[in-house]
């Protein structure tokens, strides 16, 4: 079964029961989380759901409401005993953008594995699915 929450949404700020872009799923014991922005631990706390099994985390840009959160949920899921490997996936930087807002997350129990898209359409096979990624143009004037 496949369980999809969408735990923030569109906003620029949070606000008291709406808090930025994320979107967890579940499917046969796997889950993804898609962004991560400001009060992401929030909304899976309130949904009843774990930061632990979070096997992948994927980020679409870099805007701040789609990774402000993350600091505090890399935090989390090592405070939770976490010590299995993250796998991040995001476009072109994705390390060095990580790297520079774990300086106030520095020490892990678990080791973060990138994979960094570089073309327009990529595809990363995984176990049990398959994540399909494609460029668009996301312009703020």
């Amino acid at each position: 079964m496949l369980d999809v929450c969408l735990l923030g949404t569109g906003g620029m700020m949070p606000l008291p029961r709406r808090y930025l872009t994320s979107l967890m799923c579940r499917y046969n014991g796997s889950n993804i989380l898609i962004d991560c922005g400001e009060g992401t631990q929030v909304a899976i706390k309130q949904k009843g759901w774990s930061f632990k099994p979070i096997d992948v985390l994927c980020i679409t840009h870099y805007h701040a409401d789609h990774i402000s959160g993350l600091p505090g949920l890399l935090l989390t899921m090592g405070n939770a005993e976490r010590t299995e490997p993250l796998l991040m996936i995001g476009p072109k930087g994705l390390e060095k953008v990580v790297n520079s807002l774990r300086i106030i997350a520095p020490e892990l129990p678990f080791d973060i594995e990138f994979i960094e898209l570089t073309e327009n359409l990529q595809t990363i096979q995984m176990e049990e699915y398959r994540i399909k990624a494609f460029k668009v143009n996301h312009k703020v004037t």
